[in-house]
């Protein structure tokens, strides 16, 4: 036996291979390998006995060449050609697999079936996956899709999975644990999940019933090999001529060759009992040296085109189909192509073993280069998860920021599906992460928009106790209190936050009508006022220049009876325009000073001109009294600040030391602030006593309009019919 002329050998390596313990390598090579490795010596064994001529005679009546025996065994020439045709034009049907994976999953038997297309399972929904499952029962063979289906299976389950929680959580929220025995119980029903494996189960029954058929069917094949290799065996036993029993020969290897596939537990021995059996057919039939050499020299003519036809796959760009023909050019050397002379098949082997490193050198640089992009494809997956975990964890204040992170998840979101695969042990997991990663991120969006919602309805309800506010005080015929009222309240409107956007609209154009149904009736009645303020200002003038040109005269009582006269006048007068207010204050100074030139004093002056004060407040309103309380309770409490830290400047100047300017002047100015203050107290009495007294005025109208009200129900009570 030769040592080159071992199938396995073909990938440029001689190491031994167990077709059946082999769990590393990928579908092709098993595929390739597998059938080689059982059948490594057949051809290094089948001419061993039967490459040298021989020496002794033909014995006559045994198998004697008689004649010339023409060449009718079946040829191979055209074979090569065919099967180059056949493969140029058939789709690569070639995908990639699990290693583990049962040899003949995913590896439709014929080659004309149209190559699946690689798809995300993982990103699709519940109703596309399951007519992504549909379409591939409906297109391919059953047993062409098992990873496709075992993948629509697996993220089928993790969307189910996901939809299940998601509703657990919202019957949560919407129903609190409660020891009530009614209390509605979670149930979770989904029809996709019904209708989903419903169709898997359809599939694994299509799936088992073809792995049926075909168990069965290799069995038939069993049966028809084995029954060729006992009409090799009987061959040896026949008398015959030579070249009609060599072509029976090849008759039984043409049969051999179109029996499919066998049991895999069964190939070893039956391939094993065929290589003998042919073997012991060379040993035993006496060739003719020209029918042999013959023979050889066809057999080389074939070999040398497998040669040819796998030096041009080592340009073959599409490494798939470069490999699949490959594979097919193997089965052909190994089971198609008869032996070759001894010489010659040491240096056939070499050069077809050369042809094929070619293509396998191209082939692990092509997964060289897929694993590179994968690694990178890995790093790209891991930096977007960790990207999100990180926008995730820093959140966001505001509606704005929230859709700011929103469209750089979705950025995130697109890099990662548009990225190629990562390397397959780590995909499927860098999957999970990132849809682990979004959840997080959507959970705590939703959280956050849940929390706004309240709070929407929060502000909501408080601007609505607002609206009803200036509804109700938009007809009040008291200014002065819906001013503040309706100040108050706008203030307050702005002060809280958003409302939801449906009703932000209406509630404001609500708002605003009843605020500027109060503001117009306010600006009417001023406008109806204004004639009479103008008036009243004219009135006041005349008072004010009667006043100032009022001279001194000698009787001051005489005089103070005069300037009490003008404060009566100026009191009686009402309100004037907002914008001559200041006349009241050049009326005091003027006042001031008439009352000293009739000889009262500081004390005395103020507190008379005061009177003049009070008597515009009584013809004023609440806010009036609310204005003049706060000036003189702020001038009071800065008057005793004042005379505080006088006092404490005092305590750093020696007090023995009466002709201290600074100590002189300290005291002085204390004493004057005392003085102020003792009128400040005393025009807070006098504005207190006012007060009460307008408010026993108030009171007393309302008891006797309560009098007369009452009165008069009794007098229609007592009225004869």
């Amino acid at each position: 036996m030769e040592k080159n002329d071992n199938l396995h050998n073909a990938d440029g390596k001689s190491q031994d291979i167990n077709p059946v313990n082999k769990e590393a390598q990928d579908a092709l090579e098993n595929a390739m390998v597998e059938e080689s490795a059982v059948k490594q010596s057949l051809e290094g064994q089948e001419t061993t006995d039967s490459d040298g001529e021989k020496d002794e005679p033909v014995k006559e009546g045994t198998n004697k060449t008689t004649e010339k025996v023409e060449d009718e065994s079946t040829t191979h020439e055209d074979a090569i050609v065919e099967e180059k045709e056949t493969v140029e034009k058939q789709e690569d049907t070639i995908v990639e697999v699990d290693e583990d994976e049962d040899e003949d999953d995913n590896e439709p038997e014929d080659d004309s079936v149209k190559e699946i297309p690689e798809k995300d399972y993982n990103s699709m929904d519940m109703p596309t996956l399951v007519k992504e499952l549909r379409y591939l029962m409906q297109e391919f063979p059953i047993n062409s899709f098992r990873t496709q289906a075992e993948d629509i299976k697996k993220a089928f389950e993790t969307a189910d999975a996901d939809a299940k929680k998601e509703a657990l959580e919202k019957f949560t929220e919407e129903n609190p644990p409660s020891d009530d025995a009614l209390a509605p119980q979670f149930e979770y029903k989904n029809a996709h999940a019904t209708e989903f494996y419903d169709l898997h189960s359809l599939y694994r029954k299509q799936k088992g019933q073809f792995q049926r058929d075909k168990r069965k069917q290799q069995e038939e094949n069993l049966a028809k090999r084995r029954d060729i290799i006992e009409g090799i065996k009987q061959l040896i036993n026949q008398e015959e001529n030579i070249g009609t029993t060599f072509k029976k020969f090849h008759s039984l290897q043409d049969q051999w060759k179109a029996t499919g596939n066998i049991p895999h537990d069964a190939y070893n021995i039956t391939w094993e009992d065929y290589r003998l059996a042919t073997q012991n057919f060379y040993d035993y039939i006496d060739l003719s040296k020209e029918l042999r050499d013959k023979d050889f020299e066809r057999n080389l003519e074939f070999r040398k085109k497998i040669i040819a036809r796998a030096v041009e796959l080592g340009a073959e760009e599409n490494i798939h189909k470069a490999l699949r023909e490959l594979q097919e050019l193997h089965r052909m050397w190994k089971e198609d192509a008869g032996p070759v002379a001894k010489e010659e098949r040491d240096p056939i082997w070499d050069e077809f073993s050369a042809a094929t490193k070619v293509i396998h050198d191209k082939r692990q640089a092509y997964y060289d280069e897929r694993d590179k992009k994968s690694a990178h494809n890995q790093l790209v997956k891991e930096n977007i998860v960790a990207e999100i975990a990180k926008i995730t964890a820093a959140g966001a204040k505001n509606h704005k920021e929230w859709q700011d992170r929103l469209e750089e998840i979705n950025v995130l979101r697109e890099l990662f599906t548009s990225t190629g695969p990562a390397p397959k042990a780590i995909n499927n997991e860098l999957w999970n992460q990132f849809r682990t990663v979004t959840r997080e991120f959507n959970k705590a969006k939703n959280d956050y928009y849940k929390g706004l919602k309240k709070e929407q309805q929060d502000n909501l309800d408080a601007k609505m106790k607002l609206i009803a506010i200036a509804e109700e005080h938009q007809d009040n015929e008291n200014f002065a209190e819906g001013l503040q009222i309706m100040k108050r309240i706008q203030a307050e409107w702005k002060e809280i936050g958003h409302v939801p956007r449906k009703d932000s609209d209406k509630i404001w154009k609500r708002f605003q009508k009843a605020c500027n149904g109060f503001f117009e009736k306010k600006t009417a009645q001023k406008k109806e006022d204004s004639k009479e303020e103008v008036e009243n200002f004219d009135k006041k003038m005349k008072v004010y220049d009667a006043l100032k040109e009022m001279i001194p005269q000698d009787d001051k009582k005489a005089m103070l009876a005069d300037v009490e006269k003008h404060m009566a006048d100026w009191a009686a007068i009402g309100r004037v325009p907002y914008s001559k207010r200041m006349i009241q204050e050049k009326f005091e100074k003027l006042l001031h000073a008439k009352l000293k030139a009739a000889g009262l004093g500081a004390v005395d002056a103020e507190m008379l001109k005061y009177q003049n004060k009070l008597a515009s407040l009584k013809n004023g309103n609440e806010s009036d009294f609310k204005n003049e309380r706060f000036y003189l309770r702020k001038r009071r409490d800065e008057i005793q600040d004042e005379v505080r830290q006088l006092d404490n400047n005092l305590q750093f100047i020696n007090a023995k030391d009466d002709k201290n300017p600074f100590l002189v002047q300290t005291k002085k100015n204390i004493a004057e602030l005392n003085k102020e203050l003792d009128v400040i107290k005393e025009k807070q009495k006098q504005l207190n006593i006012l007060q009460r007294q307008l408010k026993k005025e108030e009171d007393d109208a309302a008891a006797a309009a309560a009098e007369s009200e009452v009165a008069s129900e009794n007098e229609d009570v007592e009225k004869p019919e």
